[in-house]
Formats: C-alpha cells, sequence, structure tokens
C-alpha cells in the first residue's frame, strides 16, 4: 500500500473516530436565536423528521431543502489540504460530517428566511444541539461573519484546536468562489 493510500485511509478512520465521539461538546453550548425573517410566510416555520444533509450545510428534510443559517461549508468540487499536504475533497468530508449527525435523528429546523431565490434559511438541531454551531466548532463550516456573528467564538475554538479543515490548508468557502467566477471570466 502506498504512503499516500495509507494516509488517507488514516485520515477517514481518525474522521469516523471524531464522529462516532462527537467532537466537542462546545457546540451544544452555543445557541444562536433565529433572526427575522425576510419574507412575511416564512418566519418561523418549523419542519420536523429525519433529514439528509445534501451539503455540508444544507439539510433536506420531508422533502424540502434548508440552508444552515450563518455558515458556509466547502461547495462541490472545492479541494483542500490536509496536514500532511494531502489533498482531499472537502466538500464531500464536510457533508459526510453533518450526514453523521443527522443520521437517524429528528431533527427540528426553525426557518427564519427565505432568500430572493426561494431558498430556507434557518437555525436546525438534533437532540437541543444546534448544526451550525457543531459544524462550525468542529472545524467542518466557518461562520459567515456578514450574515450573523453567532458562531464566531465557536470558530475560533476550532481554529485553535486546529480541528477539521482547520488542520490542513482550506479556502473559505466564498472566497473559493469568488476565485472560481475570476478564473472562468479569463
Amino acid at each position: 500500500m502506498t504512503s499516500r493510500r495509507c494516509s488517507d485511509r488514516l485520515a477517514s478512520a481518525l474522521l469516523a473516530a471524531l464522529v462516532l465521539l462527537g467532537g466537542p461538546v462546545y457546540a451544544s453550548a452555543q445557541t444562536a436565536g433565529p433572526t427575522k425573517g425576510k419574507v412575511a410566510a416564512t418566519p418561523n416555520e418549523t419542519l420536523k423528521g429525519k433529514a439528509v444533509a445534501a451539503e455540508g450545510d444544507l439539510l433536506v428534510i420531508n422533502d424540502t431543502p434548508v440552508r444552515l443559517m450563518g455558515i458556509d461549508a466547502p461547495d462541490p468540487g472545492q479541494k483542500c489540504k490536509n496536514r500532511y499536504g494531502h489533498e482531499l475533497d472537502c466538500f464531500k468530508v464536510a457533508t459526510a460530517v453533518l450526514a453523521a449527525m443527522v443520521k437517524d435523528e429528528e431533527v427540528t429546523c426553525t426557518v427564519s428566511e427565505k432568500d430572493r431565490t426561494g431558498e430556507r434559511k434557518g437555525e436546525c438541531r438534533v437532540r437541543g444541539v444546534d448544526l451550525g454551531a457543531a459544524m462550525v466548532s468542529r472545524g467542518w463550516a466557518f461562520h459567515y461573519a456578514s450574515l450573523s456573528a453567532a458562531y464566531q467564538k465557536g470558530e475560533a475554538y476550532a481554529q485553535s484546536k486546529r480541528m477539521g479543515l482547520w488542520a490542513g490548508q482550506v479556502e473559505k468557502p466564498w472566497q473559493w468562489r469568488s476565485r472560481q467566477v475570476r478564473e472562468k471570466s479569463r
């Protein structure tokens, strides 16, 4: 087995262990109450049920997509590097971490906003734990400062402990998207 395959398997095993052990409990202490909605018909709409992680910051609950408000996770096609410099598909890893958090659990989402494209945004919880806070404090998503400062401390915690994406090199998703647009326009 090559050294790269071995380190990739080790990284996968460590990821699985982190997810199974539940990571730090820091996220459960953070709360970020829902904000007022921008569309009159959507504030505080509640969805409950089993959820599927479509992205690291997007759940589908009862066939309804809900974007986790105040966070941004890696986008499809976005790569990052682990602490050893090996390239990873950070989109798939972040999605897998969120999927593990919601697997076989009832998820409650409070939709507080519907944007101009009709996408629902809100806070989703499993057993009282804010999933946005959990993703950020474990290092698998970034707080989206222009939308909310609620998860800033969680991100500082993950960064200081070099957890998740902070263990290696990663570009913040909004910066990655901007770079993709610039490169395509050349």
